[in-house]
């Protein structure tokens, strides 16, 4: 016997990136590649913010996470505000 559950797909899927190409390659960093890499591949439609644009074909095709077939738009994004804690101690 065996149960089969319905599989959810997303309409839109926002992705951010570290690194990106202008045919939609991502490379992510860190965390941010713990569900982003399954959202990508999981919606329709795939915006993706990328840090870093690069031209098609800079990017290590061995470090790419995401292929650019599933990335529908692509845009870099500015004002990027890294908060990380500092524990000071006396």
């Amino acid at each position: 016997m065996y149960l089969e559950e319905c599989w959810l797909k997303a309409d839109f899927a926002i992705v951010k990136a570290w690194k990106g190409d202008t045919h939609g390659n991502l490379i992510y960093r860190h965390t941010a590649n713990n569900f982003n890499q399954v959202m990508a591949t999981a919606g329709r439609i795939t915006i993706a913010e990328v840090e870093e644009l690069v031209p098609a074909g800079t990017l290590d095709p061995n470090h790419i996470h995401t292929p650019g077939v599933f990335v529908q738009r692509i845009f870099r994004g500015t004002n990027y505000e890294k908060r990380i804690e500092f524990t000071t101690t006396q």
